[in-house]
């Protein structure tokens, strides 16, 4: 079983690590760390994998285990003081975004920030929305949101950050 066990982690790693280094990035915005919380997402899956009831899909599970390593990171680093923002991982999917109206190739530093500045919370939704492409449902089984608390926090977020270009927008 353990040589079962190694070989299907081994094809989650494949299948998921990318699409969790994305989220752990965004959230943490330091290259280092994301590495080490999506390396500890999969030790913790794997160690725990016994305990996984297939009651989401594994990918929702290995979400779950990523956002809240990325939660804790902040916290720490909160209470620590440190804020490292790196800027050189390439946010390909910003420009699919639904809201087709808030990007723009000279905001889109802009739009960076003021993603930095959201909750927690508020960040989650929008990454795993806007740059993962994941569905209100899967996002709610991830957060332990209901669909209708997802889609009020991703509409927040939207119009928190035309607010905020808007009013940077007018005041140039």
């Amino acid at each position: 079983m353990p040589d079962e066990k190694k070989i299907v982690f081994e094809g989650f790693y494949k299948d998921y690590a990318g699409k969790l280094y994305g989220v752990a990035f965004r959230m943490v915005n330091n290259r280092q760390d994301a590495m080490d919380i999506v390396q500890e997402s999969f030790i913790r899956a794997y160690k725990n994998w016994e305990k996984f009831r297939n009651e989401s899909a594994v990918s929702t599970w290995l979400y779950k285990i990523t956002l809240n390593l990325s939660y804790d990171f902040l916290k720490k680093r909160s209470r620590d003081g440190i804020l490292p923002i790196e800027k050189d991982f390439e946010d390909r999917r910003l420009d699919e975004c639904h809201e087709k109206d808030i990007i723009n190739a000279d905001i889109v530093d802009s739009i960076k920030k003021e993603i930095d500045n959201l909750t927690p919370k508020q960040k989650t939704v929008f990454i795993l929305k806007c740059y993962e492409e994941l569905t209100y449902e899967e996002i709610a089984r991830i957060t332990n949101s209901r669909v209708g608390t997802v889609k009020a926090t991703y509409f927040q977020v939207l119009q928190k950050i035309r607010k905020n270009l808007g009013g940077k927008k007018n005041g140039m």
